[in-house]
């Protein structure tokens, strides 16, 4: 059984050689306290006894209700201050700190007039801590998806010549809060005919036309976990080259699917998708990573890249997304969710990837 997320965190103490652990940023509070906060959030993880949460005076109640297993403190006086003073009563002289969630300010704040305190960066370390999920959250990831696939099937029942982007953006995510995904896990792209080359292209008032390649990414959020999914839709039929790009994706997507499992490097299975575009002579144009994993939040370790250097390990929920996007023309993007089993791996989405309409 793996252990509780505090333990794992706890773990990175006596790793690092530090006193204790801090986070000041919202995503990594809810990963190891479950409270969601807006601003002016602190966590303290000390070598023994409960985690100790800072928050203001208008968080207090909600804090005592949502966080688990955790020491609520409400603070009155300047948050810069607060954490001082908790570093100094919870005696942490040498504090690890993920330096990729914290501010140059709040560093520079915290050392000001105070050279007792040494910070050490555990970014990789958390990271690496976050990217093997427990069962249950798997569990909620698993949810997240099957919300997100009820977006999915609104937006083919809602896709009509005329409809305009943001008008489908918004029907997708009525579907979600009215099926227990309360949040997006990003804003919803959706993008048809030129925008369809953008591969974050923002949803617009652009009406959906005949013929024309639709790219829709969407990810609802279940009790804090996102989804991720792309399908790549049409209304009719489209051009033999636009079809002749969906079906090199397909491909990539399904090779680099075939081939994921333990012990496999992320570099390599970005290498196996492009190497099939490269075949249909498209590789130019697939201008990002593979895939990135997805947990709170939607872009998480590791990274599906061809810098990468990291091996996959049991437990990682990974995206698995090759596209292709030529300017002027148009763009293709498959995306699902995966999760790296013991020997091999398991796709958690389950919706079609049916081009036509």
């Amino acid at each position: 059984m793996a252990k509780p997320i505090v333990e794992r965190v706890r773990e990175i103490i006596e790793k690092r050689n530090v006193d204790c652990l801090l986070f000041t940023d919202l995503s990594n509070i809810f990963y190891i306290s479950r409270f969601k906060g807006f601003e002016g959030i602190a966590l303290i993880v000390p070598k023994d006894g409960a985690p100790k949460l800072y928050v203001p005076k208008l968080e207090y109640e909600r804090a005592l209700e949502e966080s688990k297993n955790t020491e609520v403190h409400v603070y009155e006086e300047r948050f810069e201050k607060t954490i001082k003073e908790a570093l100094e009563e919870c005696k942490c002289n040498k504090v690890g700190l993920p330096y990729y969630k914290v501010s140059f300010w709040l560093i520079s704040a915290l050392s000001k007039n105070n050279g007792n305190i040494k910070f050490v960066d555990i970014s990789k370390d958390i990271m690496n801590v976050r990217s093997v999920k427990t069962f249950e959250e798997i569990n909620a990831i698993k949810k997240a998806i099957k919300i997100t696939e009820i977006g999915f099937a609104v937006a083919l029942e809602s896709l009509r010549e005329g409809i305009r982007e943001l008008e489908l953006a918004a029907k997708i995510e009525y579907a979600f809060k009215t099926n227990g995904g309360l949040e997006v896990a990003f804003p919803s792209i959706i993008a048809s005919g030129a925008n369809s080359a953008l591969p974050h292209a923002i949803a617009s008032t652009k009406p959906i036309r005949k013929g024309e390649l639709i790219v829709v990414d969407i990810g609802a959020k279940y009790e804090g976990y996102c989804g991720d999914l792309t399908r790549t839709l049409s209304l009719g039929s489209v051009s033999e080259k636009l079809k002749d790009i969906f079906y090199a994706v397909l491909e990539a997507q399904k090779e680099a699917i075939r081939n994921i499992r333990p012990g496999i490097k992320a570099s390599e299975a970005d290498s196996i998708a492009r190497n099939v575009l490269k075949e249909y002579g498209y590789e130019k144009y697939f201008i990002h990573s593979l895939g990135h994993g997805i947990g709170v939040d939607v872009h998480e370790f590791p990274r599906l890249s061809s810098k990468s250097d990291e091996i996959l390990k049991p437990g990682m929920v990974v995206t698995v997304e090759p596209g292709v996007y030529i300017k002027g023309l148009g763009g293709v993007r498959i995306e699902d969710d995966v999760l790296i089993t013991e020997s091999g791996n398991t796709i958690l989405s389950t919706y079609p990837r049916d081009l036509i309409v």
